[in-house]
């Protein structure tokens, strides 16, 4: 009985341990990060290594985690494929409202940034996707300013990006951030240099 109590308990922790985003938490090392992957994180650069995690939503195909030696790890990022896009920006539209909606059920009602810059040539709404492209507007939604979140979280984000490639100028793609509440002190570690 004194086993089965033990297992039962030592599950559930295992469980909650990696509740967070993709199965990663803050503060995990390089070696953690890699048993939660199908197979070893890839450096690029920096503090910035490209990942294949266990747990992973459909929608997105590219995962990068941000590791400091001191912090570990204290930033994902998720990338979605590149989506056509037809002049209205209909489709990333439509996949920016279907992710947004889901992360509000674990994460409450974001801040919508839904703007166009006052001196564009793209008001219509049937150039929305050329301003999109122009940099001339921005569609995001930001979880953690006024609330806390869970999982050692300080904010998520979930971004529409253009892919501004002359081979795929009417491409965009969402880009998912979660930053960890150790992202400051890697900022701070940064600053010291000023």
């Amino acid at each position: 009985m004194k086993k089965l109590f033990f297992a039962l308990i030592f599950g559930l922790l295992s469980t909650f341990i990696y509740a967070a985003p993709f199965g990663l938490k803050m503060g995990m090392t390089i070696e953690e990060i890699a048993e939660q992957c199908e197979e070893e994180p890839s450096f690029v650069k920096d503090d910035i290594y490209l990942v294949k995690p266990i747990k992973k939503h459909p929608l997105f195909s590219y995962y990068a985690v941000y590791v400091n030696e001191k912090t570990e790890l204290y930033q994902i990022r998720a990338i979605s494929d590149s989506m056509t896009c037809n002049a209205y920006g209909t489709e990333i539209q439509n996949a920016f409202n279907s992710v947004k909606d889901r992360i509000s059920k674990t994460y409450g009602k974001p801040r919508i940034i839904n703007k166009l810059s006052s001196d564009t040539l793209w008001k219509d709404d049937k150039y929305w996707f050329e301003a999109l492209n122009d940099g001339a507007r921005q569609l995001s939604a930001i979880w953690g300013e006024k609330t806390e979140l869970e999982d050692g979280l300080l904010s998520v984000a979930l971004d529409c990006v253009a892919d501004n490639s002359s081979f795929h100028w009417d491409d965009a793609h969402l880009v998912l951030y979660y930053y960890f509440n150790n992202a400051s002190s890697v900022e701070d570690e940064q600053d010291e240099v000023f």
